[in-house]
């Protein structure tokens, strides 16, 4: 203990020694660095204060895509919810289960394709169980909205489908408007024979909005917000067809 107390000591004194006897040695270095930090320091303020201008907030508008406005007058589009009542379709660890999520967001839908002038027609109630012969109805539109589940949970993504070749189109704009707004990976326009739209004779599409399977997926879609992009894309795929 008093070996350390010694070194300590001596090098406390050999410090003292230095700066009272060697002031020659470090005391034009320490006045030309602190001239030095000085010049940097007034650098920094006069290009803060004079010369930069201060930066503005950046913020994301999600609202501005609700300002856009739509005619559909004259256009009956027909919206299926996915599942329903005895049937809940894939469960949902984060909130809803399929049935409820996809039915959410064909209520929001109706309602901005109504308030544009269109007919639509729900092929389901909130808790109604529909076969699916009966979901076939006269439109000039359709659209069946569905997220589904698989075994694997990594799989991720959006999907539309379609059967005739006089669906395909519709699938693309639908497709592309999605592609802009979702935050999953976009796993194209693919044909498939789902009886929903082969028993169509008319423009009509089945979307896979997510996979309730996967966790991330799952949550953002039942994220309230989100909904209302799904609605915001679908409303401007439907509105890209129509203008084409």
């Amino acid at each position: 203990m008093d070996s350390i107390k010694s070194i300590l000591k001596n090098t406390l004194n050999a410090i003292g020694n230095f700066l009272k006897y060697k002031k020659h040695l470090y005391v034009k270095p320490l006045f030309f660095i602190i001239i030095a930090l000085g010049i940097v320091l007034l650098a920094v303020y006069f290009y803060k204060a004079v010369i930069h201008e201060p930066e503005e907030l950046i913020t994301m508008d999600f609202s501005q895509n609700d300002q856009v406005s739509y005619d559909f007058s004259g256009t009956t589009i027909a919206l299926d919810p996915g599942h329903g009542g005895s049937d809940p379709g894939a469960p949902s660890q984060y909130g809803e289960n399929e049935d409820e999520v996809v039915y959410s967001i064909a209520s929001k839908l109706k309602e901005k394709l109504t308030d544009s002038g269109a007919e639509v027609i729900m092929t389901r109630g909130e808790n109604d169980t529909v076969s699916l012969d009966d979901r076939k109805v006269e439109a000039d539109l359709f659209i069946s909205l569905h997220s589904d589940a698989f075994d694997d949970p990594a799989i991720s993504g959006f999907t539309t489908f379609y059967t005739y070749p006089n669906q395909e189109a519709f699938g693309q704009h639908l497709n592309a408007a999605l592609d802009e707004h979702s935050l999953l990976y976009n796993r194209g326009n693919q044909v498939m024979q789902y009886q929903v739209v082969w028993q169509l004779d008319y423009p009509g599409v089945l979307i896979e909005l997510g996979y309730l399977s996967n966790e991330f997926d799952d949550y953002i879609l039942n994220q309230e917000d989100y909904q209302d992009e799904m609605v915001t894309a679908i409303t401007e795929g439907i509105n890209s067809y129509l203008s084409r």
